[in-house]
């Protein structure tokens, strides 16, 4: 998966956005109704923490700064009401 994954993050095209949002279909529909208000970006913030991907990871495949992965990332844990003590990982994991 690691492997796979370097990969994808070394190309130049989008084609890692676009195989990650045909598999994750199904995850994004319940998201979307458990939490209508999520945008896109946190829907793959989800999908993207969901996988086990590091913050620089993230920060390399949406093209921003490791920092702005963890500001996002506090964001999204107040949209999904998580108390400080819950593991957002965790959450994403157990969730259906």
């Amino acid at each position: 998966m690691r492997r796979l994954l370097k990969t994808y993050l070394e190309s130049e095209d989008n084609t890692f956005e676009i195989q990650m949002d045909e598999l994750l279909q199904e995850f994004f529909r319940m998201m979307k109704k458990k939490f209508p208000t999520l945008s896109i970006y946190d829907l793959r913030l989800c999908a993207y923490l969901r996988i086990g991907l590091t913050s620089k990871e993230m920060a390399d495949i949406l093209h921003v700064l490791p920092s702005n992965i963890n500001v996002s990332r506090s964001r999204l844990r107040k949209r999904l009401n998580l108390l400080p003590e819950d593991d957002l990982y965790e959450f994403l994991i157990n969730l259906k």
